[in-house]
């Protein structure tokens, strides 16, 4: 028969799908050894020294609860009010952690990108899943310490681990978009700092919305961070007193920042080329 008009067979759906795990299956061991790697260069080779990483948060949490606390007011809804800044700040760490290193994060890794393998959005992934691994453990620790030493049970802790999760990947997006802004204007990164820390009134990590009057409510609820943290409370403190969040508005904040930081590092990728 001749090969004249022969069609190549496409391959077979099963093969397609076996190409498709296997280069997930390959990004994931990219991830992974980009995390070793990471946690190699910050804590060194000491087998105690990634302890760090969940002594940072609680030890800083720690000290804002015991400052809010010594002030000895109570709390509306009876809320022990050092658990309730320990709660408001360590989900704050994660962001602002996050952020403050996404800057340096391509520079530091610029050699690593030469390798077909690894994109920039996996090198900021790997770094910002060690912050988030902390915190949650962090928040772990703080919720049995709450419930062992002030009989304080999470009302839902689904809840407050959901929102973790959703805290992880709105700053995911924002690191990759600060990344991006980074790799064009170096400035940038100095503004980065100050701005988080200006960012932290209005995050509503020590307050709760129920406190405030309506049109301030409503004003802070466009900030997403604000609803992340009124879901936390509420998955930590019940219906001690009402919360006010929206996640659905935060999914489709994720959703816009993450898509506009691969978009930003795909366009930026050509300057990091010649640093």
């Amino acid at each position: 028969m001749s090969d004249i008009g022969f069609v190549p067979t496409p391959p077979a759906r099963r093969e397609r799908g076996h190409w498709i795990i296997e280069g997930f299956a390959t990004q994931l061991r990219v991830i992974g050894a980009l995390v070793m790697r990471e946690m190699q260069t910050r804590f060194g080779r000491n087998n105690v020294g990634f302890l760090w990483l969940f002594f940072e948060p609680l030890f800083l949490g720690l000290m804002v609860g015991l400052l809010h606390a010594a002030h000895g007011r109570s709390i509306p809804g009876g809320v022990n009010p050092f658990l309730f800044s320990l709660v408001g700040y360590v989900p704050f760490f994660m962001f602002r952690a996050i952020i403050n290193r996404a800057g340096s994060a391509l520079h530091a890794n610029l050699t690593l990108l030469f390798h077909r393998q690894v994109t920039p959005a996996d090198v900021l992934l790997a770094r910002n899943l060690l912050e988030a691994v902390s915190v949650t453990g962090v928040i772990l620790i703080v919720l049995t310490g709450g419930a062992w030493l002030a009989s304080v049970w999470p009302a839902n802790p689904a809840l407050v681990f959901f929102c973790l999760l959703l805290m992880f990947m709105l700053c995911n997006g924002i690191a990759m978009c600060v990344a991006a802004m980074v790799a064009r204007w170096e400035t940038t990164d100095r503004l980065v700092h100050p701005l988080t820390y200006l960012a932290m009134p209005l995050s509503g990590a020590f307050y709760a919305l129920h406190w405030l009057p309506a049109h301030f409510r409503e004003i802070l609820l466009w900030n997403p961070m604000v609803s992340l943290h009124e879901g936390i409370r509420e998955g930590v403190f019940g219906d001690a007193f009402p919360s006010y969040y929206d996640l659905n508005y935060v999914g489709r904040c994720i959703l816009v920042v993450n898509l506009l930081g691969l978009l930003s590092l795909r366009t930026a990728r050509r300057k990091l080329e010649i640093f």
